[in-house]
């Protein structure tokens, strides 16, 4: 596999990985900030719901001038002291209130446990892709007719004037006995030596001219 290749498949992989965590990311920064930086506030409850324990309220309008209404779940203890008092009592990040976290707030596993499914399904193809890549490419197969030679970067895959001979130039991917292996990106070429040289080491690129035998 090129070097371009592999590295443009390496940052699509971080790539999909931050999408995967960044939600979980974000909520535990946000976490943090509330902890560090949060303020106690009472808020007031303007509606509440005894399945689940969810109650409504709004925080005072210095905290949140637009006087937005938020919920939060909460234990049973919490939710009926609120209840009665009509107000609760939440740390909120001064300038973002909807950074937040109330007191007795109950929060699930839920975002967690998809952030783990997500990263599991990524790794499985991962590996699935590094085990398989190989067979899902396909492998042409030619004999060569002299030693192989160094050569610039790129790949080629051209026939010598329209005759039996090609020059097939790409980057080393496999050493064997009196064999070699080309990476042309979307495909790759299996080199029978035929008694000539390779002085060209893994992962350099390299030019061989020879017969296609499949």
């Amino acid at each position: 596999m090129s070097r371009n290749r592999r590295v443009s498949q390496v940052l699509l992989v971080v790539l999909f990985a931050l999408i995967i965590n960044l939600p979980l990311l974000h909520g535990t920064i946000t976490d943090w900030r509330i902890d560090r930086s949060g303020e106690d506030v009472t808020a007031t409850v303007t509606d509440h719901r005894a399945d689940g324990h969810l109650l409504e309220f709004t925080f005072p309008e210095r905290i949140d001038p637009d006087q937005g209404r938020w919920t939060a779940d909460v234990d049973r203890a919490t939710y009926d002291a609120a209840v009665a008092s009509g107000t609760l009592v939440v740390r909120v990040l001064p300038g973002h209130p909807e950074a937040y976290r109330a007191d007795g707030q109950v929060t699930g596993h839920f975002g967690l446990v998809v952030t783990l499914l997500g990263d599991a399904a990524l790794l499985i193809c991962v590996l699935l892709l590094v085990r398989f890549r190989g067979k899902l490419r396909p492998e042409l197969r030619m004999v060569a007719v002299e030693d192989v030679e160094r050569c610039p970067p790129g790949v080629v895959l051209d026939r010598l004037d329209g005759g039996v001979l090609y020059v097939v130039c790409g980057e080393v991917e496999e050493i064997g006995d009196d064999e070699i292996v080309l990476d042309l990106g979307d495909r790759s070429v299996r080199v029978l030596l035929d008694g000539h040289a390779n002085p060209v080491g893994h992962q350099q690129p390299a030019r061989v001219t020879g017969r296609m035998v499949g």
